[in-house]
């Protein structure tokens, strides 16, 4: 029985590096979150103008902010769509802190 392995970590890390040698030797397909999150985001609503402007006059929370409900999404839909197959993303879709 096939299952996914997820590779986690901050940017940098070597997620994508080592997914695609895990892949290789394993015969899986390698998904990368950095290939699919800004379509995922967009399904959603994202706005670029308005993640711009939290950046800008909220610095890194407001972004931060902003960003978790799209990332959610993008984790929900990327798990749900590819199967059986090496996936890598960053350390900030595996937290999600919403107190409701």
């Amino acid at each position: 029985m096939l299952s996914d392995i997820i590779l986690i970590g901050p940017i940098g890390a070597g997620k994508s590096t080592v997914g695609a040698l895990l892949a290789d030797r394993l015969h899986l397909p390698q998904c990368s979150m950095d290939e699919h999150r800004w379509d995922y985001y967009r399904e959603i609503g994202y706005n670029e103008e308005l993640a711009k402007h939290k950046r800008e006059i909220e610095g890194f929370w407001g972004i931060y902010q902003y960003w978790e409900p799209f990332e959610a999404h993008a984790v929900e839909r990327l798990l749900s769509k590819y199967k059986n197959c090496v996936v890598d993303f960053g350390s900030g879709h595996s937290v999600y802190e919403d107190p409701s």
